[in-house]
Parts: structure tokens; sequence; C-alpha cells
């Protein structure tokens, strides 16, 4: 019998919530970006539509193909070294656009959760807002 697949772990905010530097978080099972990013795309078109665009990190994720087809449709992967280390920016054809704290695939669980429910309420950068999660440490 094959096993079920696991849940998405997203989080994003809810119509009229406090503006806050993300609009939600995301917590990839894997440190394989191109290989979680299908799932989140996925669940992601019902608010964005067919997504065209995905910001990404590089130096954070390695760097990407420099497109993705998922379903069929094809949008562009885009490593800005200049983009907030652990931000997502995925960006519909019609021009709206998500920004999404990473919570790294190896955080503890209390700590992940935490980060994703933060995602959606503070301001801070993403490395900040992880380590008052408990994310990371101060090095």
């Amino acid at each position: 019998m094959p096993s079920q697949p696991r849940s998405l772990r997203l989080v994003t905010k809810a119509d009229g919530a406090l503006p806050s530097r993300f609009d939600g978080g995301w917590w990839p099972r894997s440190p394989q970006l191109a290989a979680e990013l299908p799932n989140l795309v996925r669940a992601l078109t019902p608010q964005l539509g067919l997504v065209r665009r995905i910001g990404y990190n590089p130096d954070v994720w390695g760097l990407l193909g420099r497109h993705m087809t998922v379903d069929g449709y094809t949008a562009r992967l885009e490593g800005f070294t200049g983009l907030d280390s652990y931000c997502l920016r995925l960006t519909g054809v019609t021009g709206t656009m998500l920004c999404l704290l990473i919570v790294p695939p190896d955080a503890a669980e209390h700590m992940g959760h935490s980060a994703l429910a933060a995602a959606c309420t503070q301001n801070g950068l993403s490395r900040q807002i992880l380590v008052a999660c408990g994310v990371f440490s101060y090095s």
C-alpha cells in the first residue's frame, strides 16, 4: 500500500491581517528546494493563480535551474543573492506576489511551528525571526 504524502507545512496571512514583512511561512521537508517547490506552487495556485516567477537566495539554497514545470505550466526560478536569506518570493501571472519565510527543514518541531506562526506577525528579517524562535542561535 503506498504511503500518504505528508502534509504541506504552510501558513499564509488571513485577509485583513496586520501588515508584516512576510505574507506567511513555509517549512519544506528537505533542503532540496527544487523538489519541494511543486507542492508549494500547487497549494498557492488558488491564491496567486498560476505562478510566473519564484525568487530565492542561492547562497542558502544553491543554484537551481532557470525554469520549473508544474502541471504543464512553467515558472521562472530566479536566484538573487541580495534577497533575504530565508525568503521566497512567488509572483502570479496577475502580478500578485507573496513573500514567504522559509523555515529550514531541519528545524525542531516546536521551533518550526513557532517560526511559521511568527512569519505572519513579525517584521524582522528572516534570520532575526528564526533566531527569536530558536531555530538558529546567535553566532
